[in-house]
């Protein structure tokens, strides 16, 4: 009753009152039949009370299942109906204990002591707080969001604001059109006494982007000198990727009281400005890099959220090259290294909404592993070419790991099915066994294990002439000798180029 439509567009309205946590309004679910049903699911958290839900002036009737709405259709739905649904109801919604990882609605005060109030419901759904359907493989095309808040506050949502009304209520509304398809986790609202200022970031090709802050307003000074970061970190994501993939509805980073979210154009952003990445502030350009990673080209199941999250990560590697060099990229993935667990495999079990991965090595053994299939690749060129071919291949649509990994195997002319499997579907890293023969190690063995049979990465040593030699191991034992005649003192694996294990054996077989 989920899969028998795709939603075609959502406008969801609201009136949110941060005095008393309190949110009412509606949803209008525009969608098209797939298939045909007497009935439709609609998601929506149990601690929502519905007041109704119409279709063509029409009460329907409903049943509700814990988080779940399945709503009894006047005529039963059939491919190729366009219809429409509203959803009224009221209620309060989840308060987060730790957003963004624990998320929902944030209520606090400023400083000043003026309400400042935000939402991050990633994992937990957009059902949490508004009627949706709440799956990632499917996105509407647009949206419109209206938000009524308190007079003398700013509600900024997603996408370009499109009009502001002040209401005989002592309200004002804020209407946001948001002109791309978006995940449902991906829509926001944020409301506090925000300032704003905007510029204009101009691309390589000659086009401009619109760049808007809204910031608490004791910030303004201090933001417009962090944020000019911006404009450097959009020419590399340009390079890297191609050019922002939302400019109708600009660059927005909004001010939040939680550390950050890659909201589609309206990022949270709670860092305190502060750089705690060299020269560059980690929510900006993790965040931002969702941009392209995430909401240009999202994930169809929570199971592949690598897509969204490895790939970012390693954006945040790649800009450290660009900016500096080679040697500091490296550095910042050996200060990510401890941080991997590899306790899970990266990818999930698929259809079952999985989100309990208990460590973060889709960010950081995810990084890894994109670097070591770049030096498997070992031609740069060709390396940062799938980038922006990934993004324009797969603009504003929703795909699977199999997609993903089908596509780079092409680009590369060559199946990585037996790379991806490793690094991505296993929890275990390849360990390179060895053992030195003789005193004066004048022959190696060596071998995989932990991996499978067709697991083929080669790996580098400085040989004992100080130079680079390649290695081809196996799952069975090879055996390398040296031709020389004095000791073999300088042998070392070239430990910066793929994410695996050594390991020193006696009695290799």
């Amino acid at each position: 009753m989920r899969s028998c439509y795709d939603v075609n567009y959502y406008d969801l309205n609201l009136q949110i009152n941060p005095a008393d946590s309190a949110v009412k309004g509606f949803n209008e679910i525009h969608f098209t039949g797939i298939s045909s049903s007497p009935k439709i699911q609609i998601d929506l958290f149990s601690i929502w009370a519905i007041d109704s839900i119409v279709q063509d002036r029409t009460r329907l009737s409903f049943e509700r299942d814990s988080n779940f709405v399945f709503v009894q259709l006047p005529k039963p739905l059939i491919a190729g109906d366009k219809k429409k649904v509203t959803v009224y109801y009221h209620g309060h919604p989840v308060v987060a204990k730790k957003a963004p990882w624990d998320g929902g609605f944030v209520w606090t005060k400023d400083s000043l002591g003026n309400y400042w109030t935000g939402v991050a419901c990633e994992g937990m759904g957009a059902s949490s707080w508004w009627p949706c359907k709440d799956h990632l493989s499917d996105e509407p095309d647009s949206m419109d969001m209206a938000f009524d808040v308190p007079q003398s506050y700013t509600a900024v949502g997603n996408g370009r604001l499109v009009k502001r009304t002040e209401l005989p209520n002592h309200f004002t509304r804020f209407q946001w059109h948001v002109s791309y398809p978006i995940n449902n986790y991906n829509v926001t609202v944020n409301i506090a006494k925000y300032a704003l200022f905007t510029e204009k970031h101009t691309f390589k090709n000659g086009t401009s982007l619109d760049l808007q802050y809204y910031v608490l307003a004791y910030n303004l000074e201090k933001a417009k000198t962090h944020f000019q970061q911006v404009h450097k970190m959009m020419d590399l994501y340009e390079k890297f990727f191609s050019v922002y993939p939302f400019p109708k509805d600009s660059y927005k980073m909004v001010e939040t009281p939680y550390w950050g979210m890659e909201h589609q154009s309206a990022i949270a952003y709670g860092n305190n400005y502060k750089n705690d990445v060299i020269d560059w502030d980690y929510i900006i350009i993790h965040e931002s890099a969702h941009e392209w990673w995430g909401n240009n080209v999202s994930c169809k199941d929570h199971a592949d959220m690598w897509i969204h999250e490895s790939f970012a990560t390693y954006a945040e590697v790649m800009l450290m090259e660009a900016a500096y060099n080679y040697e500091t990229a490296v550095k910042y993935l050996y200060y990510q290294r401890p941080r991997i667990d590899n306790a899970e495999p990266i990818i999930g079990p698929q259809d079952v909404n999985y989100q309990d991965w208990e460590g973060s090595d889709m960010y950081y053994k995810g990084a890894w592993a994109l670097h070591t299939l770049r030096h498997y690749i070992n031609n740069d060129s060709i390396w940062y070419g799938v980038f922006p071919a990934i993004q324009k291949r797969f603009a504003s649509q929703t795909i699977t790991s199999k997609d993903l990994i089908s596509f780079m195997s092409d680009y590369f002319h060559e199946d990585l099915n037996w790379f991806f499997k490793q690094y991505f579907y296993k929890k275990e890293i390849p360990v390179l066994q060895i053992e030195w023969i003789g005193k004066k190690k004048r022959s190696l063995k060596y071998k995989w294990t932990n991996c499978d049979d067709d697991f083929k990465l080669p790996v580098y040593f400085i040989d004992c002439q100080n130079e680079l030699m390649t290695l081809h191991p196996k799952k069975t034992v090879s055996t390398l000798g040296f031709p020389t005649t004095k000791e073999c003192t300088k042998m070392e694996y070239v430990d910066y180029l793929y994410y695996i294990d050594l390991e020193e054996v006696k009695g290799l077989k």
